[in-house]
């Protein structure tokens, strides 16, 4: 009970004017099965577009990394 009074005590309360909403949809369980398949499907495509992309920066940023350190190879030597 002590530890409850404290952090009321520490709480930040802030009050305004404005109703808060959320939009609530009910859903069958058939229709959420549906949306989880198409989410899943969805993010499966996602992934599949991203990850050639992210290779081919990767590959990008390897090259101008080597091709800095070849740059400042060739300087100290001089």
């Amino acid at each position: 009970m002590d530890k409850e009074k404290k952090a009321l005590e520490k709480a930040t309360v802030f009050e305004t004017g404005e109703i808060i909403t959320a939009k609530v949809y009910k859903v069958s369980p058939e229709q959420k099965e549906e949306l989880d398949r198409l989410s899943a499907e969805r993010h499966e495509k996602l992934l599949q577009n991203a990850i050639p992309k992210i290779r081919a920066r990767y590959e990008q940023l390897v090259k101008l990394r080597q091709q800095q350190k070849v740059d400042d190879g060739g300087k100290s030597s001089e």
